[in-house]
């Protein structure tokens, strides 16, 4: 079975990873492009040999499996729900929500019309974190500490991530990336949230995060994030007997290799990678799972609500300067 997907939004995500991906799919097909401007949607359906475009609406309503949201995060909520109502799975960018309630009502409108929903962290599906999990259990005894970093030198002044009616911001749109990997390396979800945003003064964005996470057992986390940094896409995890650091763990291009490093004894071991598409694996697994062909890796939708109360329980740290127990959301 080939699926036919659809994508909202002609994004400069959706160009990086979404359409190299889809002209080489055996499992998926692209059958539908739809933009805000319909001469877009035109130009962009000749690009990539799309026999169908036109506006969001349209899509919505066109003969389609599966939607790929790429659209300003602002903008998920609506549109994840009128492709939920339509009978159709949902692949929507990161992050997914700008709310905890929006999350809720997301899944709640997925739920009621059978369909499956996965916030593409696409970062999640790349092989390096799979065998960073086998060097925990092997090789580093009692792990209590994780140090996420990810952040790039000031986007343009036109960029969207400045934009805060569309959803801009560091926490959104990089943060979200150590924050979910603190929670792929502990397997749980924190106990409890301290965070710090600078906001820019001008956008009236948050152009830096810091956060303090604290997991059961006294495990901690720092996740660190900026719009004005060198460039760090990287986290390490510390143990009782040894260190793990990364090269590249989030953006992680799809010609590149990538490493691991084992810090123990007073050595270095280094695993090298081999190149990967890791937006390409997620996708892929998607359609698997959307079809039966395989079983979820994680629970998709369990996943998006935990990191959305995770995000509101971030923003609620900042707005009111004090300590936040995830307990005091309810789902």
């Amino acid at each position: 079975m080939t699926l036919k997907i659809g994508v909202l939004g002609c994004s400069r995500v959706a160009e990086k990873y979404f359409f190299p991906y889809i002209e080489s799919s055996k499992i998926a097909e692209l059958n539908f492009i739809a933009s805000r401007s319909i001469s877009k949607a035109e130009e962009w359906s000749k690009r990539y040999n799309c026999k169908n475009f036109g506006s969001y609406t349209d899509a919505i309503n066109a003969d389609l499996d599966l939607i790929y949201i790429s659209l300003p995060i602002s903008m998920h909520e609506e549109w994840s729900i009128k492709a939920a109502e339509s009978g159709k799975h949902v692949l929507c960018e990161k992050s997914a929500t700008d709310s905890f309630d929006s999350a809720k009502k997301i899944l709640k409108s997925c739920k009621n019309n059978n369909v499956r929903i996965l916030e593409a962290l696409a970062f999640r599906f790349h092989p390096q974190h799979k065998q960073i999990q086998n060097l925990i259990n092997e090789e580093l005894g009692d792990v209590q500490n994780f140090y996420g970093i990810f952040g790039f030198p000031s986007p343009p002044k036109n960029d969207i991530r400045w934009k805060k009616e569309l959803g801009g911001g560091v926490l959104n749109d990089v943060a979200c990336y150590p924050i979910c990997a603190s929670r792929i390396i502990f397997q749980s979800e924190p106990v409890s949230v301290l965070a710090h945003l600078k906001f820019d003064k001008e956008f009236q964005v948050d152009k830096s995060a810091d956060i303090f996470l604290k997991y059961k057992d006294e495990k901690t986390a720092f996740v660190s994030s900026g719009f004005n940094n060198y460039y760090q896409s990287k986290y390490d995890v510390w143990g009782s007997n040894a260190k793990i650091s990364t090269k590249r763990a989030y953006a992680v291009p799809q010609n590149y290799k990538t490493s691991i490093y084992l810090h123990k004894d007073d050595q270095i071991f280094e695993t090298v990678i081999p190149p990967v598409d890791q937006f390409g694996l997620m996708f892929d697994t998607f359609c698997s799972v959307i079809t039966n062909k395989t079983q979820s890796p994680y629970d998709f939708e369990k996943d998006l609500l935990d990191q959305a109360k995770l995000m509101e329980s971030i923003r609620i740290s900042n707005k009111e300067n004090r300590l936040v127990f995830l307990s005091d959301l309810k789902d």
